[in-house]
Order: C-alpha cells, then structure tokens, then sequence
C-alpha cells in the first residue's frame, strides 16, 4: 500500500510539474544600444521587432524619449535604465517624482515600461555617492510612481558579476 502511495504521489507531482511547464510563458528580450553610428531610427527597429522577431521585451540603458514614443502601442515590453551620475539626486523624493513625471508619466501606459533599472553595474564602479543613494533612489523612484498612480512598474538593481560569463 505504501508503495501505490508513494507512485501516485510521484505521478501526481509529474503531473503538476509539466502542467506549470506548459503554461509557464517565456519572454525574449534583447539589449536595445545606441552607441553606434549608421543606426536606423528608432520607429524602424520597433517596427522590425514587433513584425519581424519573436522578441517581446527591451532593454533601454536611458530614458530615450524617441525611443520610448517607437514601442507605444507595439505590445513590446520596455525596461529603462536609470543613469549612474542620476542616483544621487534621485534620492530626493521631489527629484524623483520630476524623473517620473517627465521619463516615465507621458509613454506609460501606451508603452509598455515593465521595469526601472536602476543603475548600471553600478558596484563595480566603487562609487560611494552612488552606491550609498543607490537604495534610497529606489525607493523614491517607487514612491514617486506611486503617487504618479503608477503601480505596475517594479524598481530594481541589475547587478551583474563574472560569474555570470562562462570564460573558457
């Protein structure tokens, strides 16, 4: 009896684990640079993105406002990027709520901004102004969407180490 138990356990478990894998959804998403020159503008690439890929999700390293008014109404996720020498003053929840009111208030909901990032491997710079403001920022920047009746926009920190690169 307790080996019938204990299989049906197991096949349930297997089960219910496929069933999360079939309706588990994957985004694709790719780093979207401008440094570079000969560069299309940024309403082609989205109309290429949204027509011609599979991508589904961006990642700006600013707040280009072009780029932001190119994904409006393309369904493309967007996370922006906080620049470094921004954190400081973002700290200040009156410079927060004008980053927000002027970066993110006019393209959401129309673009689809996910995400904040925060900085920019900001540890690796040993910055002590912008690592010290670096959780300070974040909290005005959410307070700040918050009082702007943005809620579905999550604030975070992208770290990125040499583990994560396998060197071989």
């Amino acid at each position: 009896m307790v080996a019938k138990t204990n299989l049906s356990h197991h096949l349930a478990l297997l089960v219910s684990t496929l069933l999360h894998l079939f309706t588990t959804t994957f985004a694709i998403g790719v780093n979207y640079g401008t440094l570079g020159n000969n560069l299309p503008p940024p309403s082609q690439v989205a109309n290429f993105i949204k027509t011609q890929t599979i991508i589904d999700s961006i990642k700006i390293f600013d707040t280009n406002h072009d780029i932001l008014n190119a994904f409006a109404n393309t369904g493309i996720t967007v996370t922006v990027t906080v620049g470094n020498g921004d954190i400081p003053s973002l700290a200040n929840l009156n410079s927060a709520r004008g980053w927000v009111a002027a970066n993110i208030a006019p393209f959401h909901p129309q673009t689809r901004i996910n995400r904040i990032v925060v900085g920019n491997e900001i540890m690796a710079t040993a910055n002590k102004p912008w690592i010290s403001n670096l959780v300070p920022a974040m909290r005005t920047i959410h307070k700040a969407l918050l009082l702007a009746g943005i809620r579905n926009v999550q604030v975070l920190l992208f770290v990125i180490t040499l583990e994560d690169f396998p060197f071989f």
